[in-house]
């Protein structure tokens, strides 16, 4: 989500639009807004400096931002190595199949993308009472695969599993004991 001249730019992947438009719908009527759609090639840059390097998050010295794409000179990232560098950051990655299947507690985004000191949101008060009332935490933690059994947890639930080159990486959620 970017804010400019023009208003609010929301980038979304192609298969979430549909999803997006239908629940922004409802609401843009109160407030005499309009939607219009376009496609813009929008890239990830990832980074384990942030001298000079702005971005929109970053965790475990890795750090992210996001720009459009403005020549051809710029490589992209394969969709495997973007996966990766955004499990090796803890982000969970959604996509139109994840959609009303996790609170932002189940996938650690609690502390870096839900604000509990302002407005209101759809789910505000199941969020705020998991928030506020939870005995045990979760945590969020990108693995190896082969680092599972190291985990003091009775119960780890893989959120995102990404195989590459030889290794398979798991972005997981557990209690710990």
């Amino acid at each position: 989500m970017l804010s400019n001249e023009n208003g609010l730019e929301v980038y979304v992947d192609e298969s979430g639009l549909s999803i997006l438009f239908e629940e922004l719908n409802k609401f843009i009527k109160f407030y005499k807004l309009e939607m219009e759609i376009s496609s813009k090639e929008v890239f990830y840059k990832f980074s384990q400096n942030n001298d000079n390097f702005e971005y929109i998050f970053s965790n475990n010295g890795l750090f992210c931002d996001i720009d459009l794409k403005a020549n051809n000179d710029e490589k992209f990232l394969t969709v495997e190595q973007f996966e990766l560098n955004i499990l090796l950051m803890g982000q969970f990655s959604f996509d139109y199949r994840d959609i009303n299947k996790y609170r932002p507690h189940d996938v650690g985004m609690n502390k870096s993308h839900v604000s509990f000191s302002k407005g209101c949101f759809r789910g505000q008060e199941v969020i705020a009472r998991t928030e506020h009332l939870s005995k045990k935490k979760k945590e969020i933690l990108p693995i190896k695969s082969d680092d599972e059994a190291n985990i003091d947890s009775k119960k780890i639930v893989t959120l995102k599993e990404i195989s590459f080159e030889k290794d398979i990486f798991k972005l997981v959620s557990f209690i710990p004991n």
